[in-house]
Formats: structure tokens, sequence, C-alpha cells
């Protein structure tokens, strides 16, 4: 089975809300079976235009994990803190 990736890639726009979200999601997404792989840190950007500055891969056993955490009902209760204080994009990916 081929491991599943959420890919994001945000700028928080309120860091005082945002922190409410950041300290839920890992709890989360460790009950799905998740680890964080990047989550945040210096971004060098080489080639075109990113579209944030904070990054964050989430690796899962599968990408059939990684939806079940993106759509679970503890993951819908902190969601729009991050819609509503970041900028950005999050996409679940199936690995090589």
């Amino acid at each position: 089975m081929k491991k599943g990736y959420i890919i994001g890639q945000i700028t928080i726009t309120n860091a005082d809300n945002y922190k409410a979200y950041a300290s839920s999601t890992e709890q989360i997404i460790k009950k799905f079976g998740g680890k964080y792989l990047v989550r945040g840190g210096e971004q060098d950007v080489k080639e075109g235009n990113p579209s944030g500055n904070r990054n964050v891969v989430v690796e899962f056993e599968s990408t059939e994990r990684a939806n079940a955490f993106y759509n679970s009902e503890e993951y819908a209760k902190i969601i729009d803190i991050r819609k509503d204080n970041s900028e950005g994009y999050f996409v679940i990916i199936e690995g090589y």
C-alpha cells in the first residue's frame, strides 16, 4: 500500500488565533496514524512563487487514512480556525 501525504503551504494571517488550531492538530493527526515530516521551518525558494511561507507535510499509512483524518469529526471542529486565520492550500497526495 502506498503512503498518503497531506501537504500544505500557508501564510498565517492571525498568529494569536491560529495557535488554537496548531495546538490541537497534533493529537488528531496521531489518532489517525499520521506523523509530521515538516512543520514550519525555514524555506529557501529556488523557483516559482510559493503560496505561503509555512510548509507542512504529514505522512499517513495511506491516502485513505489521510482522508479519514481530514474528514473526521475532530478535525471538522477546528478546520475553520485554520481557514479563518491563514491563507494557502492543503492537498492529499499518494506516495510513490
